[in-house]
C-alpha cells in the first residue's frame, strides 16, 4: 500500500546534502561569518573572488584571524534558512509519495464492494518542495576593501585586520580604513538617528546616534595602536613594544623619541597633543568605567569641562578632531620610518 512512501524514505536516507542557493547583494558580494565561537564576525566577499579561492582551501577571518576551510563560513542565517529549506524539501517529498499511494489505493477499490474505503493526505502541496527561494544577502556593508597583496575584494562593518584569502595583515591599510569609517559615521549619524526614531521612537534614535559617535573613539585609538606597533617594528634594532603601549600617549611618545629622536611633541602642536590626550583618556573611560569621569581622568587631562562623577558626551567635533590629529601623527611616523 505504501510502496511510493517506502521508496521515497529510502531515497531520502541516502541523501547527503541539499543545495540551497545563496544570492549576492546589489554589489556582487556574498555574506560570510567566522565559524569560531565567540567571534562570529560577519563580512562579505566578492562572489567571483570567493569562487576563485576553491573548495577546501583555508580562509582567514578578517577580524580574529581564525582559519577554516571554505565550507565553514556560512552565516547563522544561511544555515538556519538551509535547515528550513531541507525540512520543507523532505516534507514535500514524503507528502507527494503519500498522495501517490493514496491515489493508487483509491483507484483499486471495487465499485461493487459493500464496504468502500478511501485514503486522503492533507498537508503542504507537492509543489512546495520544488521551490527553494535563494537566501537574500544582508544590507550592503559600510567599508569596501581590496587586499594589496592578492587583490581579494571584501567588505566589513567595523575594522578588518586580515585578508580572508591570503591572511595578509596590513596595519597601515587598517588605519586608513578606520579613518574612512570615522568619516562615514560622522556623515551617517543623523540618517541613522532619524531612521531609528521613525521605527522605535526618539529615545531609541538618540541612543543609537550617541553610540555611533562614542564607538569612533575606540575605533580610532585601536587603529592607531596597530599602526604604531607595525611602523615601530620596522625600525632596526628596536625591541618589541609592550602590549597596548601606543594606547598610552606618553609611553608611546617616549618609545619613538628613543628610537628615532623625535616624539609626539615634535610632530604635533601643543594644543593638538593636549586635545589628543583628552580624547585618548575619554576612550579609556568609555572602555573601563562607562564614560564616568574619575579623579585620574581629571589629573591626566586637566579637562575643565567635567567634574568627577559626570559622564562624558562625545560630539561630532570630537571625532573630527581625533581623525585630523591621528592622521597628522601617522603621517609623521610613516615619514620617520621611511628615512
Amino acid at each position: 500500500m505504501f510502496e511510493n512512501l517506502l521508496k521515497t524514505l529510502h531515497g531520502l536516507s541516502e541523501t547527503s546534502a541539499i543545495s540551497v542557493p545563496v544570492s549576492t547583494d546589489c554589489k556582487g558580494y556574498i555574506d560570510k561569518e567566522c565559524p569560531k565561537e565567540g567571534c562570529l564576525f560577519h563580512f562579505k566577499v566578492k562572489a567571483e573572488d570567493w569562487t576563485a579561492i576553491g573548495r577546501g582551501a583555508m580562509v582567514t577571518c578578517p577580524m580574529c584571524g581564525h582559519k577554516a576551510h571554505t565550507e565553514s563560513w556560512y552565516t547563522t542565517d544561511q544555515i538556519s534558512e538551509a535547515q528550513g529549506q531541507a525540512v520543507a524539501s523532505f516534507q514535500g517529498a514524503i507528502n507527494s509519495a503519500m498522495r501517490e499511494d493514496a491515489q493508487g489505493f483509491n483507484s483499486h477499490q471495487s465499485r461493487n464492494s459493500l464496504v468502500k474505503m478511501s485514503m486522503s493526505v492533507s498537508g503542504a502541496s507537492t509543489s512546495y518542495s520544488t521551490i527553494i527561494v535563494p537566501i537574500e544577502a544582508a544590507e550592503a556593508m559600510e567599508l569596501e576593501i581590496t587586499c594589496e597583496q592578492c587583490a581579494t575584494r571584501f567588505a566589513v562593518v567595523g575594522s578588518a585586520f586580515f585578508c580572508p584569502t591570503c591572511g595578509y595583515n596590513s596595519a597601515e591599510r587598517m588605519f586608513d580604513d578606520a579613518l574612512r569609517k570615522l568619516e562615514v559615521k560622522i556623515s551617517s549619524t543623523e540618517i541613522v538617528r532619524e531612521a531609528i526614531e521613525r521605527a522605535s521612537g526618539k529615545d531609541a534614535g538618540a541612543i543609537a546616534a550617541k553610540s555611533m559617535l562614542e564607538s569612533c573613539l575606540p575605533d580610532g585609538v585601536v587603529a592607531f595602536q596597530k599602526l604604531a606597533e607595525a611602523l615601530y617594528m620596522r625600525l632596526l634594532g628596536v625591541r618589541p613594544a609592550s602590549t597596548n603601549v601606543f594606547q598610552r600617549l606618553a609611553d608611546g611618545s617616549d618609545l619613538w623619541k628613543r628610537a628615532v629622536g623625535y616624539s609626539y611633541e615634535d610632530w604635533l602642536l601643543p594644543n593638538e597633543l593636549s586635545r589628543l590626550r583628552i580624547l585618548f583618556q575619554q576612550r579609556h573611560l568609555l572602555a573601563h568605567s562607562e564614560g564616568i569621569v574619575d579623579a585620574k581622568y581629571l589629573s591626566n587631562t586637566n579637562d575643565p569641562n567635567y567634574r568627577e562623577g559626570q559622564r562624558i558626551v562625545v560630539v561630532k567635533q570630537d571625532v573630527e578632531d581625533l581623525k585630523r590629529i591621528l592622521e597628522k601623527l601617522a603621517q609623521a611616523m610613516r615619514a620617520a620610518v621611511a628615512k
